[in-house]
């Protein structure tokens, strides 16, 4: 499979497509409850299951627009796992 370069932003799936997640007994995840899920539509096509992050449980919304970033996996291997992020960054509660 060649590498090939998203030049849009995905967007949160409509319908019942992400949740804050408060209980994960798997590796990596286990130290990072709570944390978003979503599956998030890509413009090339594809469909992906992923984190959100840098963004408020609340705020996430059906249509919003994110940007991939990769996070060095916690175990050492040099693998790096997409994770996406808000395009505008919404506000945090106060």
């Amino acid at each position: 499979m060649a590498r090939r370069a998203a030049h849009r932003p995905g967007t949160v799936v409509a319908g019942e497509t992400w949740s804050v997640v408060h209980a994960n007994d798997l590796r990596p995840f286990a130290g990072r409850v709570p944390y978003l899920a979503a599956v998030v539509d890509l413009p090339e096509g594809p469909r992906m299951m992923t984190e959100v992050v840098g963004c408020a449980h609340d705020a996430l919304h059906v249509g919003m627009d994110l940007r991939v970033r990769f996070r060095p996996a916690a175990d050492g291997t040099g693998i790096a796992i997409p994770v996406f992020r808000p395009v505008r960054r919404p506000p945090f509660p106060a």
